[in-house]
């Protein structure tokens, strides 16, 4: 157990801090949350009628291959800004008013086409700001806070998912995508609240031991994220057409948001109470028992998709998911060597973390394809994404305990 007792800096920084820093997430994922799981599906059951599941497969690996490749590059490129004076609210700004411009255009196109150009420039823009955005609580919050940090991270990003999620569903597509620009706009306006960074100082370099220890370290938590990544963008990509094509749900869209918005309110409670008991317990063990649940939930699904008792998969997936991500993005902070390039390491993070998001669509595609129903076919669907969340959860009990203990 950690039991240290708290710097001034940590004394002085209070919870609503934590909130202020924290709250462009709301906006951020208002957009992310709905876009690929029922917006864009939704879409297609009108742009493509016929193709609409290989259709989503193309897009989907369309978008995650922009957004894999941008963030290490926006990321050295911030990083080099900040040594020469650069601030990155100015650049979060930007990239999210371009965001904000392709959601529109989105709203209105009328081929498979322009939606595919507007949709990858849209999440290329988020991954890019995303990226440069998350560089400031690790400058700006005291170390031994950035559990706590990033657990109103989590939340925020939840509430973000929340309300992404039932405007989704209870919206057309098009009034959907506008409420998600106006969602972004908005949660752009709380960077004015948010303080620079502090001046740039390089950092005496480590031993190397430790600095490959570290640098393992930082590759261990990809991994683990790598593999609940995979099992969340298996879920993610064909829950609308699960409801629709296999629990015969009139309206996908509206079943979709408020099963997965029923996870996600659990989740903002587990993401602080995770991110604060962090701060105190090893990381590790806290990410790997909040990734238990995700992993029963999704087996759940697979043994058991009745439509009447969802909601307690629901409920028992958004238990865990608050936990890893909020936790596990913690950790891969504690890894990382330098924060003198601590944009471009957690941009290279994040690109191969997320790169299971090119390859899931298409593997989803084929293993609902090859079952001898549609419905075996989900239910090996949520089978492996049961898997990867359990191999993800259990992979981070591999990150060294001097990385745990660093705080």
């Amino acid at each position: 157990m950690v039991n240290r007792a708290p710097s001034v800096a940590a004394v002085r920084f209070r919870r609503r801090d934590h909130a202020a820093i924290n709250a462009l997430w709301i906006g951020v994922h208002l957009q992310d949350a709905a876009l690929m799981s029922i917006i864009v599906p939704a879409l297609l059951l009108t742009l493509a009628p016929r193709d609409h599941t290989n259709v989503l497969a193309l897009l989907s690996t369309l978008a995650a291959v922009g957004t894999a490749l941008a963030p290490p590059f926006a990321g050295a490129f911030s990083d080099w800004s900040r040594r020469h004076g650069g601030d990155r609210r100015t650049q979060t700004a930007i990239v999210l008013a371009v965001d904000t411009l392709a959601l529109i255009a989105m709203a209105y196109v009328s081929s498979v086409f322009a939606l595919a150009s507007a949709l990858v420039v849209a999440m290329v823009a988020l991954s890019i700001g995303s990226t440069i955005y998350q560089v400031l609580v690790p400058e700006i919050v005291p170390r031994p806070l950035w559990g706590t940090a990033a657990g109103f991270r989590g939340a925020m990003t939840l509430v973000g998912t929340i309300v992404g999620l039932l405007l989704a569903a209870v919206l057309s597509p098009q009034n959907a995508l506008l409420a998600a620009a106006t969602g972004v706009g908005l949660g752009a306006l709380t960077l004015v609240f948010v303080p620079p960074s502090p001046p740039f100082e390089p950092a005496a370099p480590r031993a190397s031991g430790a600095t490959i220890r570290s640098r393992r370290d930082l590759f261990v938590t990809m991994i683990a994220r790598a593999w609940i990544v995979l099992g969340m963008t298996l879920l993610n990509t064909y829950v609308l057409y699960f409801f629709h094509d296999i629990l015969g749900v009139h309206d996908a869209s509206l079943g979709t948001g408020l099963v997965a918005g029923a996870a996600m309110v659990g989740a903002i409670l587990s993401s602080i109470a995770a991110g604060v008991l962090s701060d105190k317990l090893d990381r590790r063990l806290v990410v790997c028992l909040s990734g238990l649940p995700m992993a029963a939930a999704a087996l759940g699904f697979a043994l058991a998709p009745d439509l009447h008792i969802v909601f307690v998969y629901s409920a028992l997936f958004g238990f865990g998911y608050g936990g890893v991500f909020a936790v596990g993005w913690a950790l891969a902070l504690d890894a990382i060597p330098e924060l003198g390039d601590v944009a471009r390491d957690l941009g290279i993070w994040g690109t191969l973390s997320n790169l299971p998001m090119i390859v899931a669509p298409a593997i989803g595609a084929v293993i609902i394809a090859h079952g001898s129903t549609p419905a075996e076919g989900y239910r090996w669907l949520f089978g492996s994404a049961s898997a990867c969340f359990l191999f993800g959860s259990l992979s981070v009990l591999a990150v060294s305990s001097q990385t745990a203990a660093r705080r």
